[in-house]
């Protein structure tokens, strides 16, 4: 079995993985590479450093800050903004007080955002307001893009 795990890759290597602890509190910004997993309580933001990088927060974990990480999961309280990059899940315990930044998202029934949800990345496509489109401020493209969407939502 040990030989097949070292066959997996990343995912079963656990030199650059953290584990912050359910009796742990620290006070301070974390620069991490790898992954992190906070089941303990963070007062201060999160940063991943270099390229990847994977937040998770467990049921009892707590973070008092931001949150820059491109992969993160969340099951527990954080009180400040996130940004996930790539990918964001929130599990059913999730409370988030705070606004929340992202690419993709999932969401569990149960999970709490008390601030705004914005979605990021480079392929969203900037819509004009039905007023720019009735008032002929768009181009186009733009009215067609509009259009279509109105007529999706009928």
């Amino acid at each position: 079995m040990l030989g097949r795990d070292k066959k997996r890759g990343s995912d079963s290597n656990y030199a650059n993985h953290t584990l912050i602890a359910p009796s742990a509190q620290i006070r301070g910004d974390i620069e991490f590479t790898g992954g992190l997993h906070v089941l303990g309580k963070v007062i201060g933001s999160i940063t991943v450093t270099g390229d990847g990088g994977r937040l998770v927060i467990g049921e009892t974990g707590c973070v008092e800050g931001e949150i820059r990480v491109p992969k993160v999961v969340i099951n527990g309280r954080v009180e400040g903004d996130v940004h996930a990059t790539e990918h964001l899940e929130l599990a059913e315990k999730a409370v988030i007080e705070g606004n929340v930044y992202y690419a993709l998202i999932e969401m569990v029934m149960g999970a709490q955002v008390n601030g705004k949800l914005v979605r990021q990345g480079a392929d969203r496509k900037h819509l004009p307001s039905p007023d720019q489109v009735r008032n002929g401020d768009a181009g186009s493209e733009a009215k067609a893009e509009a259009k279509k969407g109105e007529a999706g939502d009928k």
